[in-house]
């Protein structure tokens, strides 16, 4: 009976805490069973093939057992609930109105490619469910559990408003040291040393192919596959996908999109630590959380065309400055706010004398409606009584009929406006706005803590993060 089970359809199967579903039809099959509806049309129950022994049946029912007791991150689709007979299997919440990331990933042979991959908000749309994943694995990491199964197939997408990630098949999650991993992956997805045997799949190997996932959703290409392995043999490829041959480069890999127009500079220095430190030493690979990170970045850095509609980053060198890099109309960024750490003498700079020198630390585009501003541009590394940069939002920027207005959104304490020109500051009380002029600069007292202060040759200076406001003339 080993390898398949039993058409149940019509049948009425109760789980182990006796609650009853009706299985509806068959929707879905794959390598570990089969996948019914639920009548109710709110849960799908997944069926395991039956194993070689009961006694392989009983850890598989003790396994999902355990992972429906955790807490698992919000993106992911939890088990509700555990059925023993007639097989082993799971209830889980049926997600509708999502498709599978391979929409994404593998090209509509009926259009073209520039206009499949810009569809809906095209390169933004993408980093966007790109930040999503990368967060939902960060948090499946922070708790050291790991997925195992990163696929397009198993990473559901909905962007038609606000972007929805769902992760489904979450019986695959493994915690170290805790049995043996349930499934080593989707091949192409699997680190190279999960392919080899040589260790099992944990956090170090999820971040192998949640970097292999992310660079094919925006360069829609694998990143050791070049041309020479695309026309070649499947040993070739097989070879390929095990970390055999090197990172592809732009001399190369001419079958996928330039990593210029995709990728920031912080992503291309994330993906080479990935694919070329981490391809010999698995350690150097970046966590999910730095692709958090990254990716929020650039999905602050992205100006909408006015030409064609496409989504770029502003090309600042070169022959196409200031070019929209997928039609060549002129396209930049007209207004953003610019953060700085800055160096000010004295405890407080509300009463220093001036600044004496500023590092730009980030930028930030705004949009037309409103703009979330993360913590993440706000928090300080250099400050370790403070909690640590986190994605959460920590005040917005709203385009109304006035202007751009700095709103206290979410009632932070000590979220200060300098007027250009003038050294009167004003904080900005809760759930109330400001309206921005050039030049204006806005300071972040941290919940009103204020700055971070050293002393040097017996002068007191003061570090505090600021943001200022500025128009590009276009």
């Amino acid at each position: 009976m080993n390898g398949k089970v039993d058409n149940l359809t019509g049948m009425t199967v109760i789980s182990e805490s006796g609650k009853k579903y009706i299985l509806k039809g068959i929707i879905g099959n794959g390598s570990q069973g089969v996948v019914y509806d639920d009548e109710s049309k709110k849960y799908v129950i997944k069926f395991y093939f039956p194993a070689e022994s009961e006694m392989l049946d009983k850890e598989r029912l003790e396994r999902i057992s355990f992972i429906k007791d955790i807490e698992i991150p919000k993106n992911f689709v939890a088990i509700k609930d555990v059925i023993s007979e007639p097989y082993v299997g799971y209830v889980m919440e049926k997600v509708v109105d999502h498709k599978p990331l391979n929409y994404y990933l593998i090209p509509d042979r009926h259009k073209e490619f520039l206009e499949w991959y810009n569809e809906g908000f095209g390169l933004r749309e993408r980093i966007i469910i790109g930040f999503i994943i990368a967060k939902a694995f960060s948090d499946l990491e922070s708790n050291n559990f790991s997925y195992c199964d990163i696929s397009g197939n198993n990473i559901m997408i909905n962007a038609v408003k606000n972007a929805s990630v769902r992760l489904i098949d979450v019986d695959n999650i493994y915690i170290a040291g805790r049995g043996n991993a349930a499934i080593l992956g989707t091949p192409r997805y699997i680190a190279p040393e999960v392919i080899s045997r040589q260790k099992n799949p944990d956090v170090l190997s999820d971040n192998y192919s949640l970097a292999v996932i992310l660079f094919e959703l925006l360069r829609v290409g694998h990143p050791y596959i070049s041309d020479e392995v695309l026309d070649g043999t499947p040993e070739m490829e097989d070879d390929a996908l095990a970390g055999k041959y090197p990172y592809v480069t732009e001399d190369n890999s001419t079958n996928m999109l330039p990593e210029d127009v995709v990728f920031t500079d912080k992503l291309k220095e994330l993906f080479r630590r990935c694919f070329v430190d981490g391809q010999k030493n698995r350690i150097r690979r970046p966590s999910a959380f730095e692709f958090e990170k990254a990716l929020l970045e650039a999905s602050n850095s992205l100006v909408k065309c006015k030409g064609c509609g496409a989504w770029h980053y502003i090309v600042t060198d070169g022959e196409d400055k200031g070019r929209c890099p997928w039609c060549g109309a002129e396209s930049s960024g007209d207004k953003k706010l610019i953060f700085y750490d800055v160096l000010f003498e004295g405890t407080d700079y509300k009463t220093s004398k001036g600044i004496k020198t500023k590092k730009q630390v980030g930028s930030y585009i705004l949009r037309a409606g409103k703009n979330y501003v993360k913590d993440y541009y706000i928090l300080r590394y250099d400050d370790l009584t403070k909690a640590p940069r986190t994605t959460g939002n920590y005040f917005t920027v709203v385009n109304s009929s006035e202007g751009y207005m700095a709103c206290n959104e979410f009632c932070k304490k000590g979220l200060m406006v300098c007027r250009t020109g003038a050294f009167n500051y004003v904080e900005i009380p809760d759930k109330k706005g400001l309206v921005l002029k050039t030049g204006d600069e806005l300071y972040f007292d941290i919940e009103g803590v204020g700055s971070i202060g050293v002393e040097c040759g017996g002068t007191q200076y003061s570090f505090v993060r600021m943001a200022k406001f500025v128009e590009v003339a276009e």
